[in-house]
């Protein structure tokens, strides 16, 4: 067996080797142990042994198979506003879509950031902003994702977790999805083959998304951008963040806002080490300090077992979680 075959991360001069060949096999840029606090809204999280941006969709079908050669488990990341990472980190290949040059700056017109208008048709990029889309359908004079204005994440991220506000979700208007198989192929699917749910995406299991395209109607710009404008202006009076979180910590049980249930047992100001539940919002963790993603997961335990203990309801976490 090859070296670079040892699935064993933690030998750091074992990680640069394959970094160096990740380097001269797949167009991108590869860091080695990234401190994945950089990447998450949550600002915690260990090192990522490697961490890559590939160039593009073919760079994307390279890397992914070279870590399936080598076994190293990989880690889409997108803008990590719905990720908890430990602080041990990933031993593995995180792969970022959201740079696409070899170059510190991020360029909107890389293979993954784009948006195309045709019609009444709008078709984004994986490593949009979704504000940016929706800013976009204003423009253009096109309705169906007002409601989503405020949510931070790109499209990728959000179709993954079908991400939504105000009765509104991403999966609404869409038409199709451009995805890629964890073996680099590529395959257009429509929106009903996912299965969407509240927060789910069970299509969407060990695939990437690339590109979604969602249908729309026409409508003023005027108008839209109302909408727009009174759909930020309530986020903003519900849950005004000033401090590192990633929003929703639980989904809403069946017949329940998982905010008033917490909100019952007490949950606002309830504290572990460096992180704390929001004064303003009892469904949000924030870090005000020093916190670590053991913290985090040491408040959302505590939390669960006081909304079980009244209400025998186990809340099911919103947030992804690597490494626990």
């Amino acid at each position: 067996m090859n070296q670079l075959d040892r699935k064993d991360l933690s030998d750091r001069q074992l990680v640069e080797l394959i970094a160096e060949d990740i380097r001269s096999s797949v167009e991108g840029r590869c860091i080695v142990h990234e401190p994945l606090s950089g990447h998450t809204s949550f600002r915690v999280g260990g090192p990522a042994a490697l961490y890559v941006y590939p160039a593009g969709i073919e760079a994307l079908s390279s890397l992914l198979q070279f870590c399936r050669d080598r076994s190293l488990n990989t880690l889409i990341i997108g803008y990590g506003n719905n990720l908890l990472v430990s602080d041990a980190g990933f031993a593995g290949c995180v792969i970022d879509l959201m740079e696409t040059t070899s170059h510190s700056e991020r360029s909107e017109e890389s293979p993954f950031k784009y948006i195309a208008v045709e019609g009444e048709r709008i078709t984004a990029g994986a490593g949009v902003w979704l504000n940016d889309l929706i800013m976009q359908t204003a423009d253009n004079g096109l309705t169906g994702m007002e409601e989503l204005a405020g949510i931070p994440g790109g499209i990728g991220g959000g179709m993954s977790m079908n991400c939504g506000a105000f009765g509104r979700f991403i999966s609404d208007h869409l038409e199709e999805l451009k995805i890629m198989e964890l073996d680099g192929e590529i395959k257009t699917v429509t929106g009903s083959k996912i299965e969407f749910g509240y927060r789910i995406a069970p299509g969407l299991k060990n695939r990437i998304v690339l590109e979604a395209a969602f249908d729309l109607q026409r409508e003023k710009a005027e108008i839209v951008n109302r909408v727009i404008a009174e759909t930020i202006a309530e986020r903003e009076k519900r849950n005004i963040m000033t401090l590192p979180s990633a929003g929703s910590v639980f989904r809403n049980p069946e017949g329940y806002y998982a905010a008033r249930l917490l909100d019952s047992v007490g949950a606002r100001g309830m504290k572990s080490g460096g992180v704390e539940v929001s004064s303003l919002h009892a469904n949000f963790i924030v870090n005000s300090g020093n916190g670590t993603a053991a913290d985090i997961m040491n408040l959302i335990l505590r939390l669960k077992e006081k909304v079980y203990t009244k209400y025998n309801l186990e809340l099911k976490l919103e947030l992804r979680t690597i490494g626990f």
